[in-house]
């Protein structure tokens, strides 16, 4: 019902804004230049926005260029489309102009989406919204460009760190042929370009991160802490801590891993993954949201009083974890 809505919405307005979340990734990117493409081949006046600039490593990605960061260029009276954020504050500095669009579309993948949207087409289940994307496209028989596959086969790859996490399902899978298939991309150099490809600052920042490495709750919880100060010291971008966390969750016995970052002296960003905790939860219980196993918030507060405050929920959830196994093994 919500997919023909929106297609239904999609073929009605002529003009279009389409916004992706704050601090963008490779999924809220290659969901905007698709879906951009895709309502231009249609004749629609489209416009591209994300409070965040695009990361370098996306450059590659055809129309990367044309996706903006401020308010100009904004247009009045049409549809506002928003992609991979499960509210609007997620849209940072565009959130008002979105509030006063006549149409809102939101199409996530998020557990945690408010469904602030006219439509909303939120599927959990999805890997990716890139996965929502590609499926929406096919029920409208819109063609595929090469462009438009390589943004989505970079959405898809990157929210399911090159279709290893648990989130990759056969439906991803499905998606992931056709593209490849019917495009020829190379899989090896659109990954490489992604995921392997670093400047030499995120190395050094990288050193100074692993140096902050905690253990806790019988070495089951690992936490790093990144700061702006890390940043200018090693020359490294904010989008130079994506995926650091993972060097946390992929310790050897570990079920939660943590990121903090200290954006100033009084608002700390926090990431979580996990093997077999629910951080949606955990985060959801701090004030943010996510996926089951990778999730975040931010904390306005003192990153000393922050931490205290995380590691307590963390060792809670992982007590809860601890328990539940311990009732399913007594009750064998």
């Amino acid at each position: 019902m919500e997919q023909k809505k929106i297609i239904a919405l999609l073929r009605r307005y002529r003009s279009f804004n389409l916004v992706a979340h704050v601090q963008p990734d490779g999924d809220s990117i290659g969901s905007l230049l698709a879906l951009g493409e895709a309502l231009q081949s249609m004749g629609k006046t489209v416009r591209l926005f994300t409070a965040d600039r695009v990361p370098a490593k996306y450059n590659f990605l055809q129309g990367s260029d044309s996706i903006l960061s401020t308010t100009e260029g904004w247009l009045a009276d049409s549809a506002a489309v928003v992609l991979d954020c499960s509210d609007l504050e997620r849209t940072g500095i565009f959130s008002e102009a979105i509030r006063g669009a006549p149409a809102i579309i939101n199409i996530d993948h998020h557990l945690s989406n408010h469904h602030f949207g006219t439509a909303n087409l939120v599927d959990p289940q999805a890997a990716a919204t890139g996965e929502i994307i590609f499926y929406l496209l096919q029920a409208m028989a819109l063609p595929f460009s090469r462009a438009i596959a390589e943004s989505l086969y970079i959405a898809l790859s990157t929210d399911t760190g090159s279709f290893k996490f648990e989130n990759t399902t056969a439906s991803t899978h499905r998606a992931a042929a056709v593209l490849l298939e019917q495009f020829k991309l190379n899989p090896g150099v659109l990954s490489e370009q992604v995921f392997d490809l670093r400047p030499l600052p995120f190395y050094i920042l990288l050193k100074k991160v692993l140096g902050t490495l905690e253990l806790h709750g019988g070495k089951k919880i690992a936490a790093l802490t990144a700061s702006r100060e890390m940043l200018e010291q090693s020359g490294a971008l904010r989008e130079d801590l994506d995926g650091m966390i993972n060097f946390a969750r992929n310790i050897e016995g570990v079920e939660i891993g943590i990121m903090f970052f200290i954006d100033s002296p009084c608002e700390v960003k926090v990431g979580f993954r996990s093997r077999n905790v629910d951080v949606s939860a955990l985060a959801g219980a701090l004030g943010g949201g996510g996926h089951i196993r990778a999730a975040g918030c931010r904390l306005k507060e003192p990153y000393g009083r922050a931490r205290e405050k995380v590691l307590r929920e963390a060792l809670r959830a992982l007590a809860a974890l601890e328990g539940a196994k311990g009732e399913g093994a007594a009750g064998k």
